[in-house]
């Protein structure tokens, strides 16, 4: 039996016990929360055997094989060190840290153990199982030939209420910044991974506190990183808007091009196009060229590659790449 302890029982920690215990041979073992009504519904909603109010005991006591972190993201950097120096694998929530000399002394950490340490991108799994998978597909297949653009956006009209800003995202000694550091680790990771490259050569962005209107949280982000292979990756993200809310990625190579929107519908949502006699037209694919994950999760990702002792897509190196690209991000705004 593969053990889960988690820390932070929030929404999103709730949304980790679910996922771990819907997966086959393993057990949410123990969950730790400072806050006691929290630690008592989920105990009683997931029927957890050990709770913890204070997170030390239960990476004292427990035997695990995987701690997840789900906490306010200032205090990633601790709690995974305080981890990994126990013994255990870790799968922190994104970001990474807030600094990149945290992000370092947490792979160190890692090395020094010889522990895995993962980042939570569950994008990929969640929300584009199987489209995103097929699109990585083609691209490697070289359907699309030299990709030299990437362009992918995740505009919301309302994320948190306008009038309310006691939540930690909101307080950026807590949370290091708003949309961009928020959904930018998804957003980028995905161009990255799409692109098969974490080297970022040059970085241009603006962040603007839109809608939201607080001191240093950007409500609104728009950039472009260009990657070591010559891909660009242009990227807008908003929290809140006077728009249409809008998921898309655009692929943009010399023989080919890629629409996948997973908000539209099915025979709308993954479209291919080439242009043919200088006539664009819409290309159709049969489903056997097309490799599909047969994991259907992120948290079924990670216990595979713990288990086997594979690489992660998940990884903390990629992450740390990621987390570099967000911080030059902010400073050229």
């Amino acid at each position: 039996m593969f053990k889960v302890g988690i820390i932070g029982i929030g929404y999103i920690g709730n949304v980790h016990i679910e996922k771990f215990a819907s997966i086959d041979d393993v057990c949410v073992e123990a969950i730790s929360d400072i806050n006691l009504v929290r630690l008592r519904k989920a105990k009683q909603k997931f029927n957890i055997n050990t709770t913890y109010f204070d997170h030390r005991g239960l990476l004292e006591k427990e035997a695990l094989d995987l701690v997840v972190i789900c906490v306010a993201n200032h205090l990633h950097r601790n709690l995974t060190i305080e981890a990994l120096d126990l013994g255990h694998n870790v799968l922190c929530e994104k970001p990474m840290a807030l600094t990149l000399d945290d992000a370092r002394a947490m792979i160190e950490a890692s090395k020094r153990n010889k522990k895995s340490l993962l980042i939570v991108n569950n994008f990929k799994w969640d929300f584009l199982n199987p489209l995103i998978f097929q699109m990585k597909s083609l691209i490697d297949s070289g359907w699309f030939g030299r990709i030299y653009h990437i362009r992918l956006n995740r505009i919301r009209s309302k994320t948190f209420p306008l009038n309310d800003h006691s939540r930690w995202n909101l307080d950026s000694k807590q949370s290091g910044g708003g949309v961009l550091i928020d959904l930018g680790p998804h957003i980028i990771d995905l161009g990255m991974w799409l692109a098969s490259d974490y080297k970022v050569s040059a970085v241009f962005g603006t962040a603007d506190k839109g809608l939201l209107k607080l001191d240093n949280i950007d409500d609104f982000a728009s950039g472009i990183i260009k990657l070591r292979s010559g891909i660009a990756l242009q990227i807008d993200l908003s929290w809140s808007s006077h728009h249409k809310p809008s998921w898309k990625i655009d692929i943009y190579g010399d023989k080919g091009g890629a629409s996948l929107s997973p908000n539209k519908v099915d025979h709308e949502n993954f479209m291919l196009f080439r242009l043919e006699n200088s006539e664009l037209k819409r290309k159709h694919l049969s489903k056997n060229f097309l490799k599909i994950t047969n994991e259907k999760s992120l948290q079924e990702h990670v216990v595979s590659c713990i288990k086997r002792n594979v690489a992660s897509d998940c990884s903390a190196e990629n992450a740390y790449a990621v987390l570099e690209t967000i911080l030059r991000w902010y400073e050229s705004a």
